[in-house]
């Protein structure tokens, strides 16, 4: 099975950087998928941290929401094998 690791950020869900594919074997053979992993990084972009700020939804008042280093999914131990 292949596979392409995307980085999104945790809160928006928009991308922050899509990996290069990991080929196995099988790769580019009619019927085979890639499977891709997502991979939750920092807290929100900049476009929607400057939204939330912009709203007053902020609770830093800077306009810049704090990483807080954890993702906001649930952790699959099986899913990272």
């Amino acid at each position: 099975m292949c596979y392409q690791v995307v980085e999104r950020y945790s809160v928006c869900r928009c991308q922050y950087y899509k990996h290069a594919i990991d080929p196995c074997s099988a790769y580019g053979q009619r019927g085979h998928s890639v499977q891709e992993k997502t991979v939750l990084v920092g807290y929100a972009c900049s476009l929607h941290s400057t939204a939330a700020s912009s709203t007053g939804s902020s609770t830093q008042g800077a306009g810049v929401l704090p990483d807080s280093g954890y993702g906001s999914g649930v952790y699959d131990p099986a899913a990272y094998r």
